[in-house]
């Protein structure tokens, strides 16, 4: 009967679906024979929808977040939210460290904050670094021998790499943090959607745009040629009609006829 979609813009410009949901009415009911029985206990025919987010919406969020080091996960959705690694040499460096570590540990847990010791041995701290950054994680703590010493331990950011150094007794500094790292994450994606998203209504300025990616408000007449046309001659195709897009007194991008809504088109995956 009708479908609702999302749309989002990846950062090379192109369009991914991230999911939609279909109003199927009774169009598969009748011919199954798939019936309830109301309050009044009188059979109808179901009403029925065919929806779904999950995969499609993960594999957006790694697309719009990632970098070439990796995945960047928001901190709300991330299995680790920490990893703390411990940094040390011998068995004396090791004695000084993983107390501290383990108190580290006890406090962001006891504060409902997802922690991971990374105390695998036999590997460079610079491996386990690059290691946590490929895999996303939104803060990496760093204690050594030496940071035992000055009370503090080094913080590093993935959405940014920014590295900063906290005393121990700053620890609750870390909830503020990744609080602070979802607000810039959101604000980032909403910034580059809103930065690639512009009112085109002249063909020739369309079609000279679209090589570099965005989404594009363009009217249309709703005739399936045009949208055909504009397809064959860009690579572009309506991607999803926003809710207040059919208000429109222009003319349509392709034809010039009067046009019926103002969709988004866009080249897509």
């Amino acid at each position: 009967v009708y479908t609702t979609t999302m749309e989002s813009i990846m950062p090379d410009g192109k369009a991914l679906q991230m999911g939609t949901s279909h109003f199927l009415g009774q169009n598969f009911s009748k011919p199954f024979e798939v019936k309830f029985a109301d309050k009044d206990n009188v059979e109808h025919f179901a009403w029925q929808t065919s929806w779904g987010v999950s995969w499609r919406l993960i594999g957006a969020m790694i697309m719009v977040h990632g970098d070439d080091k990796g995945l960047v996960l928001p901190p709300k959705v991330a299995p680790m939210q920490v990893v703390i690694v411990p940094i040390f040499r011998n068995d004396e460096g090791k004695e000084t460290v993983l107390p501290k570590v383990e108190e580290i540990r006890n406090e962001l847990e006891s504060k409902d904050i997802r922690v991971h010791v990374d105390d695998r041995e036999g590997l460079s701290p610079g491996y386990k670094f690059n290691d946590w950054e490929m895999k996303g994680v939104p803060i990496r703590i760093e204690i050594g021998p030496k940071d035992i010493e000055k009370q503090s331990m080094v913080v590093a950011k993935r959405f940014n790499l920014e590295k900063i150094s906290l005393r121990f007794t700053e620890i609750e500094k870390i909830s503020i943090i990744l609080d602070d790292i979802q607000i810039e994450m959101l604000k980032k994606a909403k910034e580059q959607a809103k930065n690639n998203t512009i009112d085109i209504s002249d063909y020739s300025e369309f079609k000279s745009k679209m090589d570099k990616g965005g989404f594009f408000n363009s009217p249309w007449c709703g005739k399936l040629e045009c949208e055909e046309k504009i397809k064959e001659e860009t690579g572009a195709e309506i991607r999803v009609i926003p809710f207040d897009g059919n208000n429109t007194n222009k003319k349509c991008i392709y034809c010039q006829e009067t046009s019926v809504s103002i969709p988004i088109f866009a080249r897509g995956y």
